[in-house]
């Protein structure tokens, strides 16, 4: 009998404290948006100089969405031509709440990764991107490389 009383009393005092208490557990997500025209780049033999801006739109997401990894894929649409050859260097990124561009290395494969710079920042809103490349050919006249559609996706928690 004692021991039916001090369990009873013990579930009391736990369902008690359940009631009290709440955990705030974070949720994580995706989003991608596609970029519906094009970001293009003419140059010069043996020049360097940034493409055109694509910006996304970022609507919809929770208020508290952080981002996590945000991951750049231009690999659809690429068309380029002239004279030589531009070599994609660098992607740079920031949102609407940013102050300054972050960048991170152009991936071989179109799809670049980022998260120095972006973590932490807030997943809502609009999203900028461009890339910076080279004309590595020694012929004269220009060369240009176009990204057709590039998609942006962002990573992010929430509560």
């Amino acid at each position: 009998m004692k021991f039916t009383k001090f369990f009873s009393f013990l579930l009391v005092v736990v369902m008690m404290f359940s009631f009290t208490t709440s955990t705030t557990l974070a949720a994580s997500s995706s989003k991608t948006v596609t970029f519906r025209d094009t970001m293009s780049l003419t140059l010069a033999q043996q020049t360097s100089g940034d493409s055109s801006v694509a910006t996304f739109n970022f609507s919809g997401l929770p208020s508290n969405a952080v981002v996590t990894k945000v991951v750049v894929d231009a690999n659809s649409g690429l068309t380029y031509g002239g004279n030589g050859a531009i070599v994609s260097n660098r992607v740079h990124i920031k949102n609407d709440s940013m102050d300054n561009y972050t960048s991170a290395p152009w991936s071989s494969l179109n799809k670049t990764e980022i998260t120095t710079g972006v973590i932490g920042q807030p997943a809502a809103g609009t999203w900028s991107i461009y890339y910076n490349g080279t004309n590595v050919s020694i012929l004269a006249g220009s060369s240009w490389k176009k990204y057709s559609s590039p998609k942006l996706t962002v990573y992010y928690n929430y509560e």
